[in-house]
């Protein structure tokens, strides 16, 4: 009997794990989280929960993961998710839209996100497929709202900065002032990356303006890898960066 009893928690254990989420929240402050997505390889996005309404930095990678996220999200806050910004044109940044938009979320880039998302979205999606297994087919779901550049949402609470050419052509940075946090997106993390789609040689000048625009920096998320530091993470990935160019 007790084999048996031992057997059925073993079973309940492994079924458990099977369907832990690998999608987590990390609370910053009241109204910021840091989202860990440990699907296929670690991104993470952020969620900031304004007085109205939601704002999801980075649609995640695929339409199951932004639903998973929503759940996350749900247990968190009951507010509507109304606003969802494609920092940059990859997968890991937009590849949940079609998830986004079928909930009714505004998808917002800059204009040379959607310009190439539009043009370059079944390439990467391919390159995407051919790195990780089992990454699904996803069909283009483009920005619905686009800006020229920098941009501002949640009332000048978010701030979308647009310094220069650096891992894609057209990364963001996300600025939350109240908070005092920058959002690197795939510009700024650990590790070198993968500069497949970087300009290498533009990509110190990029971070150069970053800095010069003196912002009040205290945290750091880095969009890949482990995501919560200091501003020296900038100096950092700088030096890593530099270094690649030599």
């Amino acid at each position: 009997m007790l084999k048996i009893i031992l057997q059925f928690f073993v079973l309940l254990t492994v079924t458990q794990s099977a369907y832990a989420s690998k999608i987590a929240l990390i609370k910053l402050s009241d109204n910021l989280y840091v989202v860990e997505d440990d699907y296929y390889y670690r991104e993470n996005s952020m969620v900031y929960i304004g007085k109205d309404y939601i704002t999801v930095i980075g649609a995640t990678w695929t339409p199951d993961t932004a639903k998973e996220l929503d759940s996350q999200i749900k247990k968190v806050s009951n507010k509507p998710i109304t606003e969802v910004i494609n920092t940059n044109y990859h997968t890991d940044r937009a590849g949940g839209n079609l998830y986004w938009k079928s909930i009714g979320a505004e998808l917002i880039s800059t204009k040379m996100t959607y310009n190439l998302m539009e043009k370059h979205w079944q390439d990467i999606l391919e390159t995407t497929r051919k790195g990780y297994h089992g990454f699904p087919d996803i069909p283009l779901v483009l920005p619905t709202k686009t800006f020229d550049n920098n941009f501002e949402l949640q009332n000048g609470e978010i701030k979308a900065i647009y310094t220069g050419e650096s891992h894609t052509p057209d990364g963001i940075f996300v600025y939350f002032p109240k908070e005092k946090t920058l959002y690197g997106n795939c510009i700024i993390k650990e590790k070198l990356g993968n500069l497949a789609s970087a300009n290498i040689k533009e990509y110190p000048k990029t971070l150069q303006k970053l800095k010069n625009l003196n912002l009040d920096i205290k945290t750091v998320v880095g969009g890949h890898d482990s995501p919560i530091h200091g501003s020296e993470l900038i100096d950092s990935y700088k030096k890593l960066i530099e270094a690649a160019n030599k």
